[in-house]
């Protein structure tokens, strides 16, 4: 069936504002080979407008998703990229850009524009989340995401109490698509995906072993600088902080589960003796084994293991 064009811009309250996120458009479009016009000059208002050859900049997000044809865009390098079936664009505020879809093919475009604190938050501060020169994100066409956008233009329309909330929750999980879907399809390509979840496996079946991050490394066929390079840049963390991590868990589990003593614990992980261990776990859980199972630890009746608590920090 053809998506139907929508077009839809929002009023925000103030309480909609102090929630950190507030969408201000979302919509569809079918552009048909040959067409005469783009934008098509229909439901768009004033500000929304824009000549191809000259670009424009907009004063919030927007995450424009190509589901099929094909066409250009071009950042503030004024250089083409070509985007087609599949393509996220992610538009920033107060940045230059302009897009349009090829004659020959048109294409389906839906959208979603936001703005607020809680976004910018994504884009600034130690960790960056999104790579500041990209603006293309390969993720394919998945249902899984127009059927995100569908239910955001349904939300927008009927436009319910709390229904920016629930917006602002689309775009989030929009947002978080573009980063995993795209990354993946960067690390699938570079085959790794395999041999990094195969050295995830071999860290928590052999936790209770002296296994180093060089074995595991040579056991997925992989030399253990590009090992680390590829498991850092796929989880975020070095293989060695994401042992370390699996132990901490363990020791979570058996403070609070358990009657092992802190010797016992230490090891059991391999961490040492007993003064090394609370060294470590009072570094990374701002307590020691001890505090840690007096306020976690069962009292009288045994308690369920998904109830139990380990909040590691940073």
């Amino acid at each position: 069936m053809k998506p139907v064009n929508y077009h839809k811009y929002l009023v925000s309250s103030e309480k909609d504002r102090d929630w950190g996120v507030t969408v201000d458009t979302v919509g569809s479009e079918t552009v048909d080979p040959g067409y005469a016009t783009y934008p098509p000059p229909v439901g768009h208002p004033s500000g929304f407008y824009f000549d191809v050859g000259k670009g424009r900049v907009l004063e919030s997000y927007q995450l424009l998703y190509i589901t099929s044809g094909r066409g250009a865009f071009y950042g503030p390098d004024r250089q083409a990229t070509e985007v087609g079936a599949g393509d996220m664009i992610l538009l920033r505020p107060n940045r230059w850009h302009s897009y349009m879809p090829d004659r020959k093919t048109g294409w389906h475009e839906y959208w979603i524009g936001f703005h607020g604190p809680n976004i910018d938050s994504r884009f600034r501060g130690d960790f960056f989340f999104f790579d500041s020169h990209r603006e293309v994100y390969r993720v394919g066409v998945r249902e899984e995401i127009t059927a995100l956008y569908d239910k955001a233009i349904e939300v927008a329309e009927k436009e319910r109490s709390s229904f920016q909330q629930y917006l602002a929750g689309i775009a989030n999980m929009l947002l978080g698509m573009a980063m995993y879907y795209h990354a993946n399809h960067h690390f699938v390509s570079l085959d790794v995906v395999g041999q990094i979840d195969r050295a995830r496996r071999i860290m928590r079946e052999e936790l209770f072993t002296n296994i180093s991050p060089d074995e595991v490394a040579r056991r997925v066929n992989m030399s253990y600088s590009w090992f680390r390079k590829m498991f850092r840049d796929y989880t975020n963390i070095s293989p060695a902080r994401y042992m370390q991590e699996l132990r901490l868990q363990e020791a979570c589990r058996l403070l609070s589960g358990t009657a092992m003593s802190i010797k016992e614990i230490a090891f059991r992980l391999n961490c040492g003796d007993a003064s090394y261990f609370s060294n470590m776990f009072r570094r990374h859980l701002r307590m020691t084994p001890v505090e840690y199972r007096r306020r976690f630890g069962a009292a009288e009746m045994p308690r369920p293991e998904h109830d139990k608590k380990c909040n590691l920090q940073p």
